[in-house]
């Protein structure tokens, strides 16, 4: 039985979508997160992630999350601030780096930057006149220059320069989504934690051997360093299974070609043609409140690796508030206590 008092941490990760697209309706959005944001900080949930997406082709318009997560943390004072993740192919690492490192001074160091190739942000590529074919080698350029900026190391041959502020403890705190078992083991070389659990990756066939790769590749290049591996959660509470799926049936219906496709892409056909119900069986965790502990429970990458768990509910067109409050009330009040964790104390804000 996995117990989460072996966990590092409880989070919560926003893939914010917003159907309507207008200044007004954007700052409403922005506005709600962070009310959300600071009642999960209230209720002891020790981490926040936001993704990044890209463009009128992507969900909700959250291009810059470390620019929302400043906004976030002069509204906090405890709960870590995640990105999870920033499409590294597309940004300037070292710009990365100089504005990962002015949040976290803001925010006493509670960064903690998720990066990775940007499969769900594939559209935006040609957009800023790259070839999505070449994301994984333009990402490896990439995170090896981030790399060197967050240690603070001199970025050219010529007069030394160094990024500032520079945060020793920063580069310690960089996680990559990974896609392979080489690329997790890769991430464990570089010292970095993982993230896991994308929407079209199953705990047992997809991530169990990428987390397991990782965790001995670590402990063989880096036997003096702690794992971390972040298990991200598709997380939906109701009142029983069959509850659940119906109401998310429809939703999921729609999807399930591009999830099966995306799945096959990573290597995975165990997506291929199965229904709404297998869907959530295999990739979430959804029922009851004791049907979510018993999954949470049977979920390998729990039992055996994990050191982070991040619960996503998200499945609106538009982010619902009430739903992300009523979600953060069942994990902190029920689920997660069920399974052995206790909230942190309650922030001053």
């Amino acid at each position: 039985m996995v117990a989460l008092t072996g966990l590092a941490g409880l989070g919560i990760a926003f893939n914010l979508g917003l159907a309507d697209r207008s200044v007004a309706a954007t700052a409403a959005l922005f506005d709600d997160v962070i009310d959300t944001i600071r009642y999960a900080e209230r209720a002891g949930i020790d981490s926040v992630w936001i993704g990044q997406h890209h463009f009128d082709v992507t969900p909700g318009p959250i291009p810059s999350p470390l620019v929302l997560l400043a906004a976030v943390a002069r509204e906090t004072s405890r709960i870590a601030l995640g990105t999870g993740i920033v499409t590294l192919p597309l940004e300037d690492p070292i710009r990365l780096a100089e504005d990962a490192g002015v949040l976290d001074v803001l925010s006493g160091g509670r960064v903690h930057l998720g990066v990775g190739t940007g499969g769900a942000n594939l559209p935006g590529f040609a957009a800023f006149g790259l070839d999505s074919d070449r994301r994984h080698a333009l990402y490896d350029e990439r995170i090896a220059r981030l790399d060197t900026a967050l240690r603070g190391e001199p970025l050219a041959a010529v007069g030394s320069p160094r990024i500032q502020p520079h945060v020793p403890g920063l580069s310690r705190r960089v996680w990559e989504g990974v896609t392979s078992d080489e690329r997790a083991r890769t991430a464990a070389r570089r010292d970095h934690g993982i993230q896991l659990g994308a929407f079209f990756d199953p705990a047992g066939s997809g991530q169990h051997p990428k987390s397991a790769a990782y965790v001995e590749e670590l402990r063989r290049v880096h036997p003096a360093s702690e794992p971390r591996v972040g298990a991200f959660r598709f997380l939906y509470v109701g009142d029983s299974r069959d509850d659940v799926a119906a109401r998310l049936r429809p939703t999921l219906a729609a999807r399930l070609g591009f999830l099966g496709e995306r799945a096959a892409q990573s290597g995975d056909p165990s997506l291929a043609g199965v229904t709404p119900r297998e869907y959530l069986e295999r990739v979430a965790l959804f029922g009851s409140p004791d049907d979510v502990v018993d999954d949470a429970r049977r979920d390998p990458v729990l039992r055996d690796h994990a050191t982070h768990l991040v619960a996503n509910s998200s499945y609106h067109d538009t982010f619902d508030a009430a739903h992300a409050r009523s979600t953060i009330d069942a994990l902190v009040t029920t689920i997660a206590p069920a399974l052995g964790w206790s909230p942190a104390a309650p922030a001053l804000v």
